[in-house]
């Protein structure tokens, strides 16, 4: 007899968990809604005008934020996610075609930005897992033996002469942080620099290469030039701000199965 009554109490509590579990799913749903209405209806309160309503409505509706949205960038160290960066392909260090002078600076909200690594001429830098390089300014340069422009500067896009490599007499990497200096020098085969896990700190590569030769047909280019700065940021595979609304419920929906199943 009390081995029934204890039944019929667990009975009770777990008919009482489920419908909390329910009440809690739909006052969820409901919240949810009654935001995205009175948005809608603020923004039409506010204006008759019908460009007006459409542009209070745009401004008060908040876009529903998926595992893909892009982060926006609101300064050099704002986060990404994959889909927001370019993919540093080691192929891209033995160019043919460099620029006589080249320079670009970048604005935050618009700057490109590198995962896995970034090409050099001649070099390859490693970014670590799960960060990125926001560029905030590169360079490209071609010089004679005098560390001078040796075209000028609207000369636009030169190819090199073949079978310079085995000209080739130096090259130096420099990577400079804040108030450090890392510099590998003379890796002529296989240079590759790696940058430090450097969470939301600025950085600056050089990168040199200098031939025993001219290596532009008709000029006394000798040197190739490049220069990079930038910001390592975090990487994320998605966005972590995406809705929760539907995490939540999968949860408790969770809740509630296991609560039938133990029923």
């Amino acid at each position: 007899m009390v081995c029934l009554v204890n039944h019929q109490r667990m009975r009770v509590c777990v008919l009482f968990l489920v419908l909390l579990v329910i009440l809690m799913i739909v006052e969820l749903s409901q919240s949810a809604r009654g935001v995205r209405a009175r948005s809608r209806g603020g923004s039409r309160g506010r204006s008759r005008n019908r460009s007006l309503t459409r542009s209070s409505s745009g401004s008060s509706l908040k876009p529903k934020i998926t595992k893909y949205t892009p982060i926006p960038a609101t300064s050099v160290r704002s986060p990404v996610i994959v889909n927001q960066t370019k993919l540093g392909l080691r192929s891209g260090t033995f160019k043919k075609v460099v620029t006589a002078y080249l320079v670009h600076r970048y604005v935050f909200s618009n700057a490109p930005v590198y995962r896995s690594g970034y090409p050099l001429y001649r070099s390859y830098v490693t970014i670590p897992v799960n960060r990125a390089m926001r560029l905030s300014h590169d360079e490209e340069k071609l010089l004679d033996d005098q560390d001078e422009l040796c075209l000028e500067k609207l000369a636009g896009n030169r190819t090199l002469e073949e079978g310079i490599d085995q000209n080739l007499v130096e090259l130096n990497t420099t990577v400079k942080y804040r108030d450090e200096i890392v510099v590998k020098l003379h890796e002529l085969v296989n240079n590759t620099i790696s940058l430090k896990d450097i969470k939301d700190q600025d950085f600056k590569i050089s990168n040199l290469a200098r031939y025993n030769t001219s290596i532009v047909a008709g000029t006394t280019c000798t040197q190739v030039a490049m220069t990079v700065q930038g910001t390592m940021v975090i990487m994320y595979e998605r966005n972590p701000n995406r809705a929760s609304l539907s995490k939540i419920n999968d949860k408790l929906l969770l809740v509630l199965f296991s609560l039938f199943a133990f029923f």
